[in-house]
């Protein structure tokens, strides 16, 4: 049986960009109690999970910056204009110490599923450690990245190949053809 749980105003799904400004954007602007779930260990979203070789953005680091806080606009450097995997994922972490998001942040926690009570007018979202806790509004910020997805559609049914995506490559993964030698 589900425990009890206190009530929200908002539940966030996800810690990258999006779930980390929603989190800052609702407590500190608004005011609202919130709780983030998020399935890594901290902050990052695909920048967290996608630790391919070679991962980085494409696009020049100013559009990964959060606008909200203009000194740290100032202050950050970035060492390249299209930044790697790694220097992404320093730079939230530093914006979630510096903003103290991760005292609303529960890690290593899934959401798995998630119902409108029409009477109550809440969500009753269940955790994978099977509570439940209850929000009046539920922001779903899971990007598209993260979890793969290609492999269910008809354009890889028949496909012998083996491939792997972006969010695959948290394991270790060789992207040598079996029959490469290895030195």
């Amino acid at each position: 049986m589900a425990s009890a749980s206190p009530d929200f105003d908002a539940v966030v799904i996800g810690a990258g960009f999006s779930g980390m400004y929603m989190l800052k954007a609702l407590r500190d602007r608004l005011g609202l109690k919130v709780r983030v779930y998020e399935a890594g260990e901290t902050v990052g979203g695909t920048w967290y999970w996608n630790r391919y070789p070679g991962a980085r953005c494409d696009s020049e680091a100013y559009v990964y910056c959060f606008t909200w806080d203009k000194e740290l606009l100032q202050e950050w450097e970035w060492s390249e204009r299209c930044p790697e995997q790694p220097e992404i994922l320093r730079y939230l972490e530093h914006v979630a110490a510096r903003h103290d998001l991760k005292r609303d942040i529960c890690f290593n926690t899934r959401v798995t599923g998630a119902q409108f009570d029409e009477a109550s007018g809440r969500w009753n979202v269940r955790i994978d450690a099977g509570d439940v806790v209850t929000s009046r509004f539920l922001i779903t910020a899971v990007g598209t990245l993260s979890t793969p997805t290609c492999r269910h559609s008809r354009a890889w049914r028949g496909f012998a190949a083996n491939g792997i995506t972006p969010a695959a490559s948290r394991a270790a993964v060789s992207i040598l053809p079996p029959s490469a030698s290895r030195s």
